[in-house]
């Protein structure tokens, strides 16, 4: 056997060996993980993410340039690996030529003229690349040697590609392969140029040399990958494979929970890496530290504890250090997570700070929207949160009455359930007990229900519903909270209570359509209580809106002459892709000029209220809805739209806090619509 092969099969059983070692142990990580999750399920999705997200790379296109560098080097590296498979294959062969198209002579020719590009076109994105981080100093990459030592290699492929390229066609230039590279090649027929000044000895050295270098250096990246922050290279398929395809990104509930709090180890939350399930720790495995989370994370952009990205970097270097210890299952209490999520804030506080930290999330899924990967976020502070809650009884204290009044009164501001229907009195609504033959159960939510502010919208909703003649009835004192901040918050046990009182509410009344003004109570009803075995079709009221207006059940008359700016509610938007139908209703007022801020749709701000932020105090750094107010100050608005009550709160405090809202007023949709509708004679 010749001695190149000979090398080559040694390289190949030690680089493959080693590399293999390396991903089994991390794979053992997963197998360690406790929490179980299904992500079997539909297929048709998750091939279509592999296409859309991990082979077109469109998330990274929401920055232009910056995205485009990578998806070049990303497409490259895709295309160069059948250029990586033809020379170990080379090693095989007679002359050191082989071509993963032996088969066809068209497809090998244009296959070495594309190869030729493609790798110019990521030796100078690499290049662009390292500008970025040396120059540019974009703020919210990590700058790390291991990224740059990453970077090299990867242009010391490019570079020894080309050279050996150059060299082979000297050493063996009167073969047939020879003379096909050559037509075909770009750089290196140029290359074969300079290098043919040199004698036949030299000429072959060289080839040896740099076809040597490059597989060493193939082997080292492929050893190398699997302990630095470029392990998504490896990682990122299945992560973006198995990312959450259920609509409205539900929060996983834990199921028998009564039967998990008897267990003599009960698994409620998070508090160490192996509490997480697989799925969370492949997450902590494929961050690439872009930072493309924290670009309107609301926590990071008000200079919160809390930032995604140094969230799972902590995690991951505290998983780093952990490895041995999951892996062979150690005895002993293991190093606190919450700590080790502390780490850089404030020497001898990490604990403290670690777990505060938790409770700056408004769950707004802005940081999921924008990872380029697929990682999860939510649901991972949530199941920490579990722990905190329920395990430690260690949350924020203003927390403890919410949860009291949510608890006794079934509702967060702790009036009596039997005012929760006196918002409508002399109004002839009528509840399913009185009527169930209506099409429509409107669940009108804690605050339209008791909050000041927002009985005025569940009025104006009155009103619309009347003169649209729609058919409805409300549940009246039977009606509880969803459990949306109790969920978010950790509290699952109290949850699920909710929960189940509202179901059998449901059930009782047989019914079927369901009508919210909250996007929170449309998120926990349509998206999490399936978990418990129903199913509602659930509409939100600004698509009921929309609705009647395109078939002529409502007519706006009234104008507005306003300019008037819409705030999307992450609940509305970012969870369940209600963007439009507000828009819409808005534009059939007469009169109305709609003007958006920066910030909006996909990436539109988050007030601040939700995951149960409307119930805490921000006491570190810019408030969050301080800065929304911010936002729309720079399109200079008459009027701030909403379709949200906690967003509608969180806004009109804002602006008072500002002295802008008398120049600035803030409605709920339905209370425009209602204004703009001619009253019924």
């Amino acid at each position: 056997m010749p001695l190149p092969s000979i090398i080559m099969i040694v390289l190949i059983i030690l680089a493959v060996g080693i590399a293999a070692y390396s991903l089994w142990i991390k794979f053992k990580v997963l197998l360690k993980a406790r929490k179980k999750d299904n992500r079997f399920d539909r297929m048709g999705a998750r091939i279509w993410a592999l296409i859309k997200i991990f082979l077109a790379q469109f998330k990274l296109f929401k920055e232009p340039l910056p995205g485009l560098m990578h998806a070049l080097i990303f497409w490259g590296f895709l295309i160069l690996l059948l250029r990586s498979m033809a020379l170990i294959g080379a090693a095989f062969t007679e002359h050191m030529h082989w071509s993963i198209f032996f088969f066809s002579e068209p497809l090998a020719g244009w296959y070495t003229l594309l190869k030729d590009i493609t790798e110019l076109v990521v030796a100078g994105m690499i290049l662009v690349a390292y500008f970025r981080r040396w120059v540019i100093r974009p703020w919210r990459i990590t700058q790390s040697r291991d990224a740059e030592f990453v970077l090299l290699l990867i242009l010391l492929l490019m570079v020894t590609d080309f050279c050996l390229d150059g060299a082979w066609m000297l050493t063996y230039a009167k073969t047939p392969e020879a003379a096909f590279e050559a037509e075909w090649a770009i750089v290196g027929p140029a290359l074969a140029g300079i290098f043919s000044g040199a004698s036949a000895e030299t000429q072959t050295a060289l080839f040896h040399v740099f076809y040597w270098a490059h597989i060493g250096i193939l082997f080292l990246f492929m050893n190398y990958l699997p302990h630095s922050k470029h392990f998504h290279v490896i990682t990122a398929l299945p992560n973006v494979f198995f990312s959450d395809q259920k609509k409205g990104y539900p929060i996983a509930i834990i199921q028998d929970i009564e039967a998990e709090f008897e267990k003599e180890e009960p698994l409620i939350g998070a508090s160490r890496l192996e509490d997480f399930s697989w799925k969370q720790i492949l997450d902590i495995y494929t961050c690439t530290e872009c930072g493309r989370c924290l670009v309107n994370c609301p926590a990071k952009l008000t200079e919160k504890w809390l930032q995604p990205k140094k969230l799972t970097e902590d995690m991951k270097h505290h998983l780093y250090k952990r490895i041995p210890q999951i892996v062979k299952g150690s005895a002993g209490e293991p190093p606190s997570l919450f700590a080790a999520i502390g780490e850089g804030l404030e020497a001898g506080l990490e604990e403290e700070q670690g777990r505060e930290a938790l409770w700056h999330c408004c769950t707004c899924r802005s940081c999921e929207e924008n990872c380029p990967l697929c990682i999860e976020y939510v649901d991972r502070i949530v199941d920490m949160r579990r722990h905190l809650m329920m395990m430690e009884s260690n949350f924020p204290k203003e927390l403890t009455l919410t949860m009291k009044n949510l608890e006794n009164k079934r509702n967060p501001w702790g009036l009596g359930t039997a005012e929760r229907a006196d918002w409508c009195d002399g109004l002839g609504v009528k509840t399913l007990k009185e009527d169930q033959d209506v099409e429509y159960l409107w669940f009108v939510g804690c605050a339209g229900a008791f909050d000041d502010r927002s009985q005025k919208v569940s009025r104006a909703m009155v009103k619309v519903l009347n003169q649209a003649g729609v058919s409805y009835a409300i549940l009246g004192n039977e009606e509880g909270c969803t459990g949306d901040s109790a969920l978010r918050l950790g509290n699952e046990y109290l949850f699920q209570m909710l929960a189940q009182q509202n179901i059998e509410a449901f059930e009782k009344y047989k019914v079927k359509k369901i009508l919210t003004t909250c996007p929170h109570c449309y998120q926990t009803i349509k998206n999490e209580y399936p978990q418990f075995g129903v199913n509602y079709e659930v509409i939100h009221h600004t698509e009921l809106i929309a609705d009647l207006i395109r078939r002529g059940r409502l007519k706006p008359q009234n104008p507005l002459d306003q300019k008037i700016t819409f705030h999307d509610s992450c609940y509305l938007g970012r969870y369940n892709n209600i963007y439009d139908p507000p828009r819409e209703v808005l534009r059939s007022i007469p009169g109305t000029s709609l003007v958006e801020m920066k910030r909006n749709r996909q990436n539109g701000f988050c007030c601040g209220g939700g995951g149960g932020r409307v119930w805490m105090e921000e006491k570190i750094g810019t408030r969050i809805n301080h800065m929304r107010v911010e936002h729309i100050k720079e399109v200079d608005p008459g009027l701030v739209a909403t379709a949200c009550p906690f967003c509608l709160m969180m806004i009109k405090d804002g602006l008072a806090d500002k002295s802008l809202d008398e120049k600035i007023k803030v409605l709920d949709i339905t209370e425009i619509v209602a204004n703009s509708l001619e009253e019924k004679a």
